[in-house]
């Protein structure tokens, strides 16, 4: 189309309105050999289908994905993988005991507060892999929770893909590969977070995406900023590998802005037409510092509220004591479970603890130099190499 028409050609009158400017590049197409409309209406067929078919296939979508994940859930009634770290974590949130982990604890609570509401008895210590559960122990109150996040993943990705007019074959591919692919579909059935990370993953590429559809300083640019970054924050706080995220969206931010400031966004906007604040220029480096302030505010703010639960839950020694200074154990807890002791003199702030704490994660996680008998490099994956786990 860029050969067959040129911008001189394209140019039309203001007041047209979108039908007559696109039927007046359909003409000019249609002049030089090129049957525009033609070509539209066969990719539409595959696009614009009745509202009444997408809700059935979404609800199809919906069906399926919980199926598969529920299906048998119980089986088999032992410890799996990392069943028996996760399980441990919720037991000693329930039963307040300090622990140790490598990834921040968002996820991790929630999966706790609802443990507790559906009355989980934290009385196994998920020892070892392939551990029977007790009868008593309803570790189905914990499965359940990661099964029906996941389930969520399908119908979403399917939703975003029609938001943005994708194909209905393609969108259903999509979906059904979020249903059916192997890993995602067994972290889905087993006590871990995965799916927490996923979940919040996809809400924050749907809510930038919609972001870039709005004009800066409108209610729904306003709306979908701030839906953005919170699931951005979200999922940073459910594991640090989220910080991939982070960077595609704040490239993405990068694009939006460029984006703005040359097709004359910001000279269009209503706060023009009766501010006094300045040239569009102004409202660029505006919506430059509001996007920066409410991505790093809310990560921040979720992050550190999230480490405020987890110091003032863990208030009983426990297994990663070991791990923390002599300071930070007389500030966050009670030294047994029938004694306070604490010290004004040692007592840490909360800052403190949050970076002592943060610090002796990342050494912990950059320290790892064992190797794991099932460890794989990256290029040995598609080529179904290594040692693959049944």
């Amino acid at each position: 189309m860029e050969k067959l028409v040129s911008s001189k050609q394209l140019s039309t009158d203001p007041n047209q309105t979108t039908f007559q400017k696109y039927e007046k590049v359909c003409q000019i197409a249609a002049n030089s050999g090129f049957d525009l409309k033609k070509q539209n209406k066969d990719h539409f067929q595959f696009v614009q289908i009745p509202k009444k078919y997408d809700l059935l296939l979404l609800i199809l979508l919906v069906l399926f994905s919980f199926y598969t994940r529920f299906w048998r859930l119980s089986e088999p009634d032992e410890v799996i993988f990392d069943e028996v770290h996760f399980g441990k974590f919720v037991s000693w949130y329930l039963k307040g005991e300090y622990f140790f982990d490598i990834h921040p604890p968002f996820s991790k609570l929630i999966m706790s507060l609802i443990a507790k509401f559906c009355s989980f008895v934290p009385t196994f210590d998920f020892t070892n892999i392939s551990d029977k559960y007790p009868a008593e122990i309803d570790y189905l109150c914990l499965r359940k929770q990661t099964a029906f996040v996941s389930a969520l993943l399908p119908p979403l990705s399917y939703l975003l893909l029609r938001t943005f007019s994708i194909s209905v074959p393609s969108s259903l591919l999509v979906a059904i590969m979020f249903i059916f692919e192997n890993i995602i579909l067994v972290e889905s059935r087993i006590i871990v977070t995965d799916a927490f990370l996923f979940l919040f993953i996809l809400l924050t590429i749907i809510f930038n995406l919609q972001l870039a559809k709005y004009r800066p300083f409108t209610f729904q640019w306003v709306l979908f900023m701030f839906l953005t970054a919170v699931a951005l924050g979200c999922s940073v706080s459910t594991k640090l590998t989220a910080l991939g995220t982070y960077a595609a969206v704040g490239i993405s931010q990068i694009i939006q802005l460029y984006t703005n400031y040359r097709r004359n966004v910001y000279q269009k906007t209503t706060f023009l037409k009766w501010s006094n604040i300045g040239s569009p220029f102004v409202f660029f480096l505006l919506d430059l510092l509001t996007r920066g302030i409410v991505f790093l505010g809310s990560t921040i703010l979720i992050f550190c509220i999230s480490y405020y639960f987890h110091f003032n839950l863990l208030v009983f020694n426990g297994s990663g004591d070991d791990f923390m200074s002599y300071e930070f154990k007389l500030s966050v807890r009670h030294l047994n479970s029938n004694q306070v002791f604490k010290n004004d003199l040692f007592e840490l702030g909360y800052f403190q603890k949050l970076w002592e704490l943060n610090s002796k994660m990342h050494s912990s996680n950059m320290g790892i130099s064992t190797p794991h008998h099932y460890s794989s490099k990256w290029y040995e994956w598609p080529l179904h190499q290594g040692t693959p786990v049944k």
